[in-house]
């Protein structure tokens, strides 16, 4: 069915081609020059992602419409006629690559992409002219944007509209390279932009006042409370100037607003006083004082149960507020507040002083602790060196007692080496005596002495051979002592 309407289409647009052929060239050559380098979307996937994304951009392009209709008006086409594609291509999704039209070999995606590549040239244009009529304009879209805020268009319909078409034609005068034209124009727009701002919070916030009271005026309030009534129509004067010169102050305004309103609520109670008064019969206000003063009892009794209607009653009032006063001064709640804020001040600072209190008291406590840890680590040091000397000094008695008990057995071996040359002196002591004896004994006999052959040993040399031994066991006891 769809190839059937190709075809008819083709046989209208042949009938044309005739009176619309440079046209048709040159619709052709902008398509071609456009799908140059155009990115290929060959599945729909990836169109569907890509339209996700295109959406997204230019579904929130309305606030660009304000810097250029004619440019916002042909990217806005550019993405509808895309949109269509896209739309035809998710019904039926092999249409994908298939060809567009019959005048041009690009497919439903080349399509596509040419199209919005066309409508992002017109956004980057767009983006340009913001860039620039933000800088030229500020004041005059800060202006516009609050007298939206206030909606403006809500009190005077017919006067916006002219201003905002005054406001348009600033940002076609900064595109077309006009500046000290806009600046100009802006300056006109902006002087009457205030007037009609200035109304409009006039109109908010003082014509229901002014309202009330003319309604108040129409019902005779002048003429029954006229002290209240020039009261309330002083301070609606001053409310009125208020706001004039200070519009966008609102705490301002509501203030002021506030103190009308209840100048207009005082009126409204003063003349319901005086009518009521107005309304007894023969003179007989005896009624009307009574319930007068039986409030200012009631107030009396509520501050300290003092009467005081033996008096007149503007003695009573004066004797009331003295008691007030009395009252405040006993217990003025500014001076206890003001205490109040002083000893949470003091409270703070004192929170403060133990914080850092406890803070340092902390780091002692670490402190003493990381001490007490090296005391523990010394003793047991000083307890394992008492060991250590210990078993050392243990040591070293028994190998004294060792060295003394070597060096007692020592003189036993020194009496071994001079023994035999002891008994060599001996022995030629008693050869002596007996040659001796033999010579008395023999009768005329010349004995002749007979040497001995053996070697005779002198005393100094057994002193000298004693004096070495006993030099050699000093010596072997130091070295002893000395290991």
């Amino acid at each position: 069915m769809k190839q059937y309407f190709k075809i008819a289409v083709v046989a209208s647009a042949l009938m044309s081609v005739v009176g619309c052929q440079s046209t048709n060239e040159e619709t052709t050559s902008v398509e071609q020059t456009s799908e140059i380098n155009t990115p290929v979307v060959s599945t729909f996937e990836a169109l569907q992602k890509q339209y996700n994304l295109d959406k997204t951009v230019f579904d929130s392009a309305a606030e660009f419409k304000i810097y250029s209709e004619d440019s916002y008006s042909l990217m806005m086409d550019e993405w509808n006629e895309a949109k269509e594609i896209y739309l035809e291509v998710e019904q039926e999704p092999a249409l994908i690559n298939e060809e567009y039209s019959m005048f041009s070999s690009g497919s439903y995606s080349a399509k596509y992409i040419a199209l919005i590549k066309s409508a992002n040239l017109q956004l980057d244009k767009l983006k340009t002219y913001k860039n620039k009529a933000d800088t030229v304009l500020s004041d005059a879209i800060a202006q516009m944007n609050y007298m939206q805020s206030i909606d403006v268009a809500k009190y005077y319909p017919q006067d916006f509209s002219s201003l905002y078409n005054q406001y348009k034609a600033l940002f076609v005068t900064v595109i077309e390279e006009d500046i000290a034209e806009a600046q100009t124009e802006q300056a006109e727009f902006l002087t009457k932009a205030k007037v009609i701002e200035i109304d409009t919070s006039l109109t908010i916030h003082v014509k229901p006042l002014e309202k009330e009271f003319s309604q108040l005026t129409q019902k005779g309030f002048k003429a029954i409370a006229p002290i209240s009534y020039g009261q309330t129509k002083a301070e609606l004067d001053k409310t009125k100037k208020a706001v004039q010169a200070n519009n966008r102050d609102q705490d301002l305004i509501a203030d002021v607003v506030a103190k009308t309103r209840f100048q207009l609520d005082h009126l409204k109670n003063m003349a319901a006083e005086v009518k009521l008064l107005k309304a007894v019969k023969n003179g007989q206000f005896e009624q009307s004082v009574l319930e007068f003063e039986n409030k200012l009892l009631s107030i009396s009794q509520a501050i300290n149960g003092d009467d005081y209607r033996d008096q007149p009653l503007r003695m009573q009032t004066t004797e009331i507020l003295s008691a007030v006063q009395q009252m405040h001064a006993i217990n003025n709640t500014a001076d206890l507040e003001k205490k109040i804020k002083e000893l949470n001040s003091e409270i703070e600072t004192l929170n403060g002083t133990i914080e850092k209190q406890t803070d340092a008291r902390a780091n002692v406590q670490k402190q003493v602790l990381v001490l007490t840890q090296q005391l523990e680590r010394n003793d047991n040091l000083i307890n394992n060196l008492n060991s250590v000397i210990a078993t050392y000094k243990a040591k070293e008695e028994a190998e004294k007692a060792t060295v003394n008990k070597e060096a007692n057995e020592a003189p036993s071996d020194v009496e071994k080496q001079t023994s035999p040359v002891l008994e060599t002196v001996q022995a030629q002591e008693a050869v002596k005596e007996e040659g001796t004896t033999t010579t008395t004994t023999t009768d005329n006999t010349e004995v002749v002495p007979v040497e001995s052959t053996e070697t005779k040993v002198e005393p100094a040399a057994i002193e000298t051979t004693v004096n070495e031994t006993s030099e050699q066991v000093k010596t072997t006891d130091t070295d002893i002592e000395t290991k």
